[in-house]
């Protein structure tokens, strides 16, 4: 053997031992900056979170009347949008009875009974996700504005969709009632994947 490969022999081991102690060290780092990222982040959302609740907070000291319409708004569609039977579509009615006024009743497509059995034919499961209220107009008497309600379902199996419908509505806050609730139809957002 020649002087050469007999010191690349024995340099082998030592170069293999380097080249694992820096990639051992790389890691160990790459480690410990995720780390301190997910602790950062995590600091960052505690941070929005309580900015979030302390404006919740401000927004129903100046406003209790549009803060009461949401609460109110909330629990009836609750009601209204989760359903997972025929018998739970058909008893709604009566359970929302008490958060609306007679003229809604009389009047919101959310009241009209199904007389085409839709849940049992389609066996479609809904629940209502959340709900965004955009007043228009607020006073001691009468809030007013548009509200999209979002409802997932899904049925057999087959992933999830998301629905979201737009309603005018109007709000008593002396009786704590919704005094408008016209379903205007579903709102569908339009994109250029292009741009995404």
């Amino acid at each position: 053997m020649t002087k050469t490969k007999i010191i690349v022999k024995w340099l082998m081991p030592v170069v293999v031992l380097l080249v694992g102690g820096v990639i051992q060290l790389a890691t160990q780092a790459n480690e410990h900056s995720v780390e301190q990222t997910q602790k950062q982040l995590h600091h960052l959302k505690q941070s929005v979170n309580a900015a979030t609740q302390k404006n919740n907070l401000i927004l129903d000291d100046k406003q209790p009347n549009i803060a009461k319409a949401t609460k109110r708004l909330n629990e009836l569609y609750a009601l209204d949008w989760t359903i997972a039977t025929q018998k739970e579509f058909d008893n709604k009615a009566k359970a929302m009875t008490p958060l609306v006024s007679q003229d809604v009743v009389k009047s919101s497509l959310d009241f009209k009974p199904d007389t085409d059995r839709m849940m049992t034919q389609t066996g479609v499961i809904m629940v209502f996700d959340h709900m965004v209220l955009m007043p228009t107009s607020a006073s001691d008497t009468n809030v007013t504005g548009k509200v999209v309600a979002f409802v997932k379902s899904h049925y057999e199996g087959k992933p999830e969709a998301l629905t979201r419908f737009v309603y005018n509505i109007s709000f008593n806050p002396k009786s704590n009632t919704v005094t408008q609730l016209d379903r205007i139809g579903t709102f569908q957002l339009q994109s250029d994947s292009s741009v995404l």
